[in-house]
Order: structure tokens, then C-alpha cells, then sequence
């Protein structure tokens, strides 16, 4: 791994168009609320809207919020979105100029026991600095995708 990009992989015991579904269309059962640019209290959802190709979150005043774009899917195997925010900032502000956002690719990868998801987020020199060294410090540093990937298996796969 070099320093303009971050990989993560986590496994849940579900197939691939499970773990696509609940990745896509429960996207705001798992995503923590706490990140996201409102803030928690005037947050209504978040979504990956594969119709607009977007995703981002709606506030409860109806506002729309976009993270990036969605700019390719192939369901139940790999989804790539744009990510278009300004860590220099706090809260968090989107990055209108989609040329700067940097990418991230997941893939839904079939094994014995359900689903390898691996995340790799990249093209954060693209956002030119100090933006890019923003994002690293948050998304490589603090390693919020472990974090995040973790959310995620622990919901595709309840303790009974």
C-alpha cells in the first residue's frame, strides 16, 4: 500500500447478492449516523441511490447532501463510487468539483463460507493538498474504514 490509498477486506457468511443488498439498499441500517455532514441530530438517512447514481445523506429539512457518485456497479460482484469531500474542514463540507474527488472500488468476492468485501479507497492526491493530506490522516491514519467494515459485519452477521 502507498500513502494515496487505503485497502480493507472483511468477511461476512452471506453470498454475494446478500451482502451486495445489504451493502446497497440497507446502506442506512449500518452506516454510523455520527458520520455524516449534518451532524447525528438533523440527519433523517443516508442512501446509495443507484438510480440517480449517487449517495449521500437527507436531512430532516429535506436538504440532499452528496457524497459522490455512483460510477459503476455490477451487482452482487463490485460497485465503484466518487468521494467528494473536504477534510479540511470541520464539519466536513462536499467537495463540489468532482474532477478532486478521490475513488473508492468494492468488490464482492464468492468463498466457501459467503462473501470477502474488499474496499480499496484511492486518488487522494487528486484532491491536491492539504486536502489530500486531510483525507489520509482520517481515512488511512484513523483507519475509519476498518472501522466502518466492521460495522458492516457485524450487521450482515448477528450474534443469535
Amino acid at each position: 500500500m502507498n500513502d494515496d490509498e487505503i485497502t480493507r477486506s472483511v468477511d461476512v457468511p452471506v453470498s454475494p447478492p446478500e451482502a451486495w443488498d445489504l451493502f446497497v439498499h440497507r446502506f442506512p441500517d449500518w452506516w454510523p449516523r455520527e458520520h455524516c455532514f449534518c451532524g447525528e441530530a438533523d440527519l433523517d438517512t443516508v442512501f446509495i441511490n443507484l438510480d440517480t447514481s449517487t449517495w449521500g445523506e437527507m436531512t430532516r429539512r429535506g436538504a440532499c447532501r452528496i457524497w459522490g457518485a455512483v460510477l459503476a456497479r455490477q451487482p452482487a460482484q463490485a460497485l465503484t463510487l466518487s468521494w467528494q469531500m473536504d477534510a479540511t474542514v470541520s464539519p466536513w463540507e462536499p467537495e463540489p468539483d468532482a474532477t478532486r474527488a478521490s475513488l473508492i472500488d468494492i468488490a464482492f468476492v464468492p468463498r466457501p463460507d459467503g462473501t470477502r468485501i474488499t474496499l480499496r479507497h484511492h486518488g487522494f492526491s487528486r484532491q491536491g493538498e492539504p486536502h489530500a493530506q486531510a483525507m489520509r490522516a482520517v481515512m488511512v491514519g484513523m483507519d475509519r474504514w476498518r472501522e466502518w467494515l466492521d460495522l458492516f459485519r457485524g450487521f450482515a452477521a448477528p450474534s443469535s
